[in-house]
């Protein structure tokens, strides 16, 4: 489900209020920011008296609409294994009867022997799993396996610096529109703000060590790994709290599931990940969870890691959630939430340091979250925003474009060494940047059409003379993953003899009189590229513009506020997008952006609101998409992958664009950042070093700077380049 045309009108009417009141100076506070929810005992009893369940789940006070949905869930997850099962014996039956009367030596019949294996692999797995019995079950925790090897991941080394002082504020702009949801789910809630309130934020249950890789502790003090590979215990640690005081247990979790897949969520997403990529939640107990997934998975506790949502917090879940929790801040995990006046709508949101955070002397965590506050100034015009940087109101500053690197920093409080340049190479996969091209409509429905696109763009060209040659290509979909990256895909190259040959496969045979082709009917090939506006996407498109024209392409460009870009791209109401998203280690999770589940409704029409934003809708996707679930080793998932980005590769609905291998900002010599231990200045596996909240405010250095700066003192001038650690 998705937001229908007049809940967006709502959602842009209220947001354009608010909007017009924070133009006029005044700070906004809405009920959703100050609502509080009700004590944990006012929520209805999720379990009746009569249930068949351990004593300790009566005591589960849940959200209203909760009770009966175990058995409800357990139902449809039946009936989702039944229709997948029938679904791969349909397309095992098709695949055998071409099977039979097509060459095996042929690339047809491999690619039809592919097919009949993964479909006999979807209705053996669909079958064991219909076996396996329910998916939600509850057990005591006497009834926990007692040969498990529990690991507490307490080897690795620290983060951050002892020296580390808490305190002060850090000032960052953001240069995009003021976020249209606070939600962490539900229609729109995917932008590109919820990463700075959430998803850095929250700690899950456990994660990833940003300098060795290795599994260390998060909201789970210790785990286990059963023999086959396939279920991780959860030790939930008895100190976990949410950031407005409630207790993390199990039920957390099961609360998760429930409003997260319901539909008044309206997040088609939650559904398919419940669904596709676990077999069985089984809780033992208030503070130990168990996750089975579908199939044993290397970085199998990461992968089982599965979120909570503080229970509480959804007592007035319901219907109209999507507009009820328009504008409030779910409570976190982690060491930062947005407290009732956090917010300058349309202008400003701070995050604040939670009070007496649970986590705040914890191995891994008691060196991170030093700030009070980090406040977001939301500012369109990146020559305001640079002008604040300048003049010390902001703290640091992304350097990502050449001219601002370069000419832009040759101003006065660089020389005098207040403001320092620093570059920081990095581990961490890179985004998809790049033209997302629409498959469900013309005339990207086409093949041709998209290969010739593919060749039409001169983005080496772009590279070269707009990044300076700081930039590079990208080549898959999925960079930056290692060894799960195949590095063989390499980006179609610029020609506009290529480019006119897929032109013509697709009709654009004739010329027109300023060289545009067209098809014999006069149809100019014409394409629309929606961007958000920003200046830099304008210089590009320029160039590339300028050389489509010699593959007879007529390329324009189509900007548009942050917030309406991002509505049309997720609603699949553009042709081609300059878009990206963020992806995170160790391995590529390829479902949400190319599974047809989220391509299409059953009518054959784009499904909005969902992140297959080219609406891709591959059997031969589908297939490589399950054999990466499946896959059980290192080896296994390696190839999987490969195979999986080949087929992207081949279908032409992505252009690769640009990135680079290292994050580069300024930043004023106050903000200090580690500089002894195992990883100075900052471990290797963040995109932007200002993620790892292992920084902090030098109030002496500040003081220092500004007396110096006044009396025309100086330090040295300073430019740093961070390497990769020498083992890495």
């Amino acid at each position: 489900m998705s937001l229908s045309a007049r809940q967006h009108l709502i959602v842009a009417a209220l947001l354009g209020f608010s909007l017009l009141l924070s133009h006029c100076g005044r700070r906004v506070e809405y009920e959703g920011l100050e609502w509080k929810h009700p004590a944990d005992s006012e929520l209805p009893l999720g379990f009746a008296e009569e249930e068949d369940v351990p004593a300790y789940t009566h005591r589960w006070h849940m959200p209203r609409g909760f009770r009966g949905f175990t058995a409800n869930w357990n139902a449809q997850v039946q009936q989702y294994l039944r229709q997948r099962g029938e679904e791969a014996a349909e397309r095992g039956s098709e695949a055998l009867q071409a099977y039979l009367s097509t060459p095996a030596t042929t690339e047809s019949g491999e690619r039809l022997h592919r097919t009949l294996g993964d479909a006999w692999q979807q209705m053996l797995a669909a079958a064991r799993r219909s076996r396996e019995g329910d998916y939600l079950r509850y057990r005591r925790e006497v009834d926990l396996p007692t040969d498990l090897r529990w690991q507490c991941g307490d080897d690795q080394p620290e983060l951050g610096s002892p020296a580390a002082r808490k305190g002060g504020s850090l000032r960052l702009a953001q240069l995009r529109s003021f976020p249209n949801t606070l939600r962490p789910f539900g229609p729109n809630s995917n932008n590109s703000n919820r990463r700075f309130i959430y998803d850095d934020i929250d700690l899950p249950l456990i994660r990833l060590h940003p300098g060795t890789g290795a599994i260390i502790p998060g909201t789970a003090e210790r785990w286990a790994v059963s023999p086959d590979g396939r279920t991780v215990y959860f030790r939930i640690d008895k100190q976990a709290r949410f950031s407005d005081g409630s207790k993390l247990t199990a039920r957390d979790f099961i609360t998760a599931l429930f409003v997260r897949t319901s539909p008044y969520a309206a997040e088609p997403f939650y559904n398919d990940y419940y669904k596709s990529n676990f077999a069985h939640i089984t809780v033992y107990g208030d503070h130990c969870i168990a996750v089975t997934l579908a199939d044993a998975r290397p970085y199998a506790p990461y992968f089982a890691s599965i979120p909570p949502s503080c229970t509480a917090f959804y007592a007035e879940f319901g219907p109209d959630y999507p507009m009820r929790y328009l504008w409030r801040v779910a409570p976190t995990t982690g060491g930062y939430t947005i407290r009732p006046g956090g917010l300058i709508m349309g202008r400003q949101m701070t995050l604040s340091r939670v009070r007496d955070w649970w986590a705040a002397k914890r191995r891994y965590t008691r060196y991170a979250c030093n700030v009070d506050n980090i406040v977001y100034s939301f500012i369109n015009e990146p020559t305001k925003a640079r002008e604040l940087f300048r003049i010390g109101e902001l703290d640091a500053y992304s350097g990502r474009e050449s001219d601002f690197w370069y000419e832009g920093l040759e101003v006065d409080p660089v020389h005098r060494g207040f403001i320092q340049r620093i570059r920081f190479y990095n581990i961490w996969p890179r985004n998809c940047f790049g033209f997302h091209l629409n498959c469900s409509r013309p005339p990207f429905d086409n093949r041709e059409l998209r290969l010739g696109f593919h060749h039409a763009l001169n983005i080496r060209l772009v590279i070269e003379t707009i990044f300076r040659g700081d930039y590079r290509r990208a080549g898959s979909y999925f960079s930056g993953f290692g060894i799960y990256t195949d590095e063989s895909i390499k980006a179609r190259p610029y020609s506009p003899e290529q480019a006119r040959e897929h032109f013509a496969r697709a009709g654009y045979t004739e010329e027109g009189s300023d060289g545009i082709l067209c098809k014999p009917d006069g149809t100019r090939l014409q394409i629309t590229v929606s961007a958000r506006i920003d200046p830099l996407y304008s210089n590009c498109m320029s160039t590339l513009r300028e050389e489509a024209a010699r593959c007879g392409l007529d390329l324009r460009l189509e900007q548009s506020d942050d917030t309406v870009f991002y509505l049309k791209v997720k609603d699949k109401q553009f042709t081609a997008a300059l878009f990206s998203w963020g992806f995170s280690p160790p391995l590529p999770d390829p479902a949400p952006f190319f599974s047809s589940v989220y391509a299409c409704k059953p009518d054959g029409s784009p499904l909005p609101g969902t992140n297959n934003i080219t609406a891709t809708a591959e059997p031969a996707i589908d297939a490589a998409i399950d054999a990466c679930r499946r896959a059980g080793t290192e080896a296994q998932a390696v190839a999987a992958h490969h195979q999986l980005q080949q087929l992207i590769h081949e279908t032409g609905a992505w252009v690769p664009g640009w990135s680079t291998n290292y994050w580069r900002f300024a930043q004023w010599r106050w903000l200090r950042w580690p500089e002894e231990g195992d990883y100075p200045f900052c471990p290797p596996r963040y995109y932007d070093p200002l993620d790892s909240h292992l920084y902090w405010i030098d109030e002496e250095r500040r003081a220092e700077t500004l007396r110096l700066r006044a009396g025309g003192g100086s330090f040295p001038e300073s430019e740093r380049d961070i390497p990769l650690p020498p083992n890495l």
